[in-house]
């Protein structure tokens, strides 16, 4: 990402009393039978922290990454309204190295970047979830979204398909579309 998605995204969220949703995705809570509520969980480019803060009220101890200075103070701001904590930074995505410790699970949502699918299979421990929902390439008859910020047809599960596929959708629904998944790496 570049200086100027950073000065796009801060803008966004630095609107007095911007926050578009404080509830969880719903693929998230939809699927909330499949988390175990413990360990460590990565929310990828988390925006202000709905889902991040979700997982923390489950259980899970939470770092949530996005390039925007004003995203992370509201989700800070949304994790001490619900009492719980989370480790958000402010960090580009293009710069930042995963830490090696592994994590859980791992969020994905509203975000493409497909240089971070490596990142993503390295930092996922074995057993581990990705939760990952974005748009797909339905969604440019309802948008003025480029190409490369969409899914392909059936692109994640070509990205994953030697995780263990435990959800996946791909809808198309006027005004948007996108597609869902749920996997797990393998434990070897």
């Amino acid at each position: 990402m570049s200086a100027k998605d950073k000065e796009k995204w801060d803008k966004k969220y630095a609107c007095p009393g911007h926050q578009i949703n404080r509830e969880p995705s719903e693929w998230l809570t939809a699927n909330a039978g499949l988390l175990a509520g413990k360990g460590r969980a990565l929310d990828i480019a988390m925006g202000e922290g709905r889902n991040a803060v979700y997982l923390a009220g489950l259980g899970y101890d939470v770092v949530g990454i996005d390039i925007s200075d004003a995203a992370v103070r509201n989700a800070l701001a949304l994790a001490e309204r619900a009492n719980v904590k989370i480790n958000a930074l402010a960090a580009d995505l293009d710069h930042y190295g995963f830490d090696g410790t592994g994590f859980d699970l791992i969020l994905c949502f509203n975000f493409l970047d497909r240089n971070l699918f490596a990142k993503i299979r390295q930092a996922l421990l074995p057993g581990g979830l990705l939760f990952f929902e974005t748009f797909n390439v339905d969604y440019l008859k309802y948008s003025r979204f480029k190409q490369e910020w969409v899914l392909g047809y059936s692109e994640l599960l070509r990205e994953f398909g030697d995780f263990r596929i435990l959800r996946y959708q791909e809808v198309d629904r006027e005004p948007t579309a996108f597609t869902s998944l749920v996997a797990q790496k393998p434990n070897t």
